[in-house]
């Protein structure tokens, strides 16, 4: 089942790119002479006899309007794995900083290891001991 009309050639008045999240591209509009098409004001030529499928300069100018489109939401998702690998080294960080301790490291030889001090090495690892 689809989740579009189906609409003949002959109706067919136009294209857009559309996105499962709702998004829905400017239409590209059918004209009916070669003379009319104007691809600066989304306009192009495609005969009213045969298949209605946009020109490839069309499809093209959709997929790339589409890939604007879903742009941020790829950006997104690398902030998402980027913080998920950062709370995962914070946590191998963690247990390896007790392990460390509990060998006998001091503090100040784990802020070192770290790139910090003495005393933020402590203040930070100290309660989760």
């Amino acid at each position: 089942m689809t989740d579009y009309e189906v609409v003949p050639d002959t109706e067919m008045i136009g294209w857009r790119g559309a996105c499962d999240c709702g998004w829905q591209g400017e239409i590209w509009k059918r004209v009916a002479s070669p003379a009319d098409a104007d691809f600066g004001r989304r306009r192009d030529y495609v005969s009213l006899d045969g298949f209605a499928d946009a020109s490839r300069e069309v499809e093209d100018a959709i997929h790339e309007e589409w890939k604007a489109h879903i742009a941020p939401s790829e950006a997104i998702l690398g902030v998402e794995a980027a913080a998920r690998e950062y709370a995962q080294a914070g946590q191998r960080l963690d247990k390896t900083v007790a392990a460390a301790k509990a060998a006998g490291a001091s503090w100040a030889d784990i802020g070192r290891a770290v790139g910090i001090s003495r005393q933020s090495a402590h203040e930070r690892w100290a309660d989760k001991q």
